[in-house]
């Protein structure tokens, strides 16, 4: 019991220092949704001009976008064609690793893994 108490504590302290912000919110979130904007609109200017999702990004360079951006952590954003529609995702740290993703005409939604 007292092992259980000590790691309570632990954790309790260890959440309190590292302060992290829910997935989605503070700086890392915002640069990379900002990051992969210029992304949107390349796979949305594809489509308009070709009827159809790009099947990677990079079948929009250099046409629609100049190169995929890298996000603050080194990683470029992740694109998934899923029909009619895609999926486009990027991982960045608060300190605990967050997963944000969007497809068209919706939001997004970022979690830890």
């Amino acid at each position: 019991m007292k092992i259980l108490l000590v790691l309570v504590i632990l954790g309790a302290v260890g959440w309190h220092y590292l302060k992290p912000l829910p997935p989605g919110k503070g700086p890392e979130a915002a640069k990379g949704m900002r990051a992969t904007s210029a992304v949107q609109s390349a796979i949305e200017a594809y489509r308009s001009a070709r009827g159809v999702y790009p099947l990677a990004l990079d079948d929009v360079t250099p046409e629609f976008l100049a190169g995929v951006p890298h996000l603050s952590n080194g990683s470029v954003p992740e694109y998934q064609r899923l029909g009619a529609s895609y999926k486009l995702t990027f991982n960045y740290a608060n300190p605990f690793p967050v997963h944000c993703t969007i497809s068209p005409g919706t939001k997004w939604e970022c979690e830890w893994f």
